[in-house]
């Protein structure tokens, strides 16, 4: 198989990655009602379940298809968010996104531990955190080659501590409390009608959009 080629962005904190070649309008409007979205559900609350409910609404109305919904309890221990990831998402993630999406989070892992990167990551968990459990949950959306998405929101332990180590180490375990720990959508965005509520979009979000999108260039600088 040919090396994948990939791109990744953070959006408030989160990952994108896009795995495949995508023109830049299609990745602006992810990103941009992807960051709204997010900005909107963590607005008041940092629960997960709140939070996923709040998120997925406003895509759905900024022309996100949504394509299926799977809430999951899964158990598990000594695992990394990228093990997580690709199990929870199955047949759903095939194995040129798998590729493109390990590279990436190696890619990431590659960067100093006082980037900007990083910091922006290790920040957001720590939003998401829920102190009195000890928890925190991460958010993910890949754009699948053929402009599909998946958009996972997996909550977790770890007794190491909150750090970079999560995205591709065994130091994961599930929260101990019974409830939904992996949210998963799989969605497409409706190219033709995000045109009527793009210019919504951008000035809704103003400088957010410069302050909030970080791109994470995969240039060989990185090696």
């Amino acid at each position: 198989m040919d090396k994948p080629i990939f791109d990744i962005y953070l959006a408030n904190g989160n990952i994108t990655v896009f795995c495949g070649t995508h023109a830049d309008k299609l990745k602006s409007d992810i990103l941009n009602s992807s960051l709204y979205a997010e900005l909107v559900a963590t607005r008041q609350t940092n629960d997960p379940e709140t939070s996923w409910l709040t998120y997925t609404d406003v895509l759905s109305k900024f022309n996100w298809v949504i394509n299926s919904r799977d809430r999951q309890r899964k158990e598990f221990d000594n695992t990394s968010l990228l093990q997580l990831i690709i199990q929870s998402a199955g047949n759903a993630l095939p194995t040129y996104e798998r590729q493109a999406l390990d590279n990436a989070f190696s890619r990431i892992k590659k960067l100093g531990s006082d980037s900007l990167v990083i910091h922006t990551i290790i920040d957001k968990l720590k939003t998401n955190a829920t102190f009195t459990t000890g928890s925190s949950h991460a958010l993910l959306n890949i754009v699948r080659k053929d402009k599909t998405l998946l958009t996972l929101q997996i909550s977790f332990e770890t007794a190491k501590g909150l750090d970079i180590s999560i995205l591709d180490e065994p130091v994961l375990m599930s929260v101990n409390n019974g409830k939904t720990n992996i949210r998963m959508l799989r969605s497409s965005l409706d190219e033709l009608r995000y045109n009527d509520v793009r210019d919504t979009v951008i000035q809704k979000l103003g400088n957010k959009i410069n302050t909030e999108l970080l791109h994470i260039p995969v240039c060989s600088a990185l090696n």
